[in-house]
């Protein structure tokens, strides 16, 4: 027999005095329903002035900038904006130099 998903197990009550307590401090003394998160855009374009341009010559287009060179696939390097647009872009070059499989049809 498997163990059911979490999400799926039955929840107990709380029914002690000590769980009532705990949990009252885990959540900082809140009580009641928790409210839902708010909309968050997945992707948002960025609008800082030369983030994607490409790292042509070895100055940046703005101070701070970061250059990320890609790998694996060809493409030159590119400045990007410190912070969500570098990370991005680092993570997009890590995930293209993974090496893809030849057989099983998928990497």
């Amino acid at each position: 027999m498997t163990a059911r998903p979490r999400a799926q197990r039955p929840r107990l009550p709380e029914t002690s005095q000590g769980q009532r307590a705990a949990r009252h401090a885990w959540n900082g003394g809140l009580t009641g329903k928790t409210r839902t998160g708010a909309e968050v855009a997945p992707y948002t374009w960025c609008t800082a002035p030369g983030c994607g341009s490409e790292a042509t010559t070895g100055q940046p287009p703005a101070a701070g900038m970061v250059q990320v060179a890609a790998a694996g696939d060809g493409a030159g390097a590119r400045w990007w904006c410190p912070g969500r647009c570098a990370v991005l872009a680092r993570t997009r070059a890590e995930l293209r130099a993974i090496p893809m499989r030849t057989t099983g049809g998928g990497r």
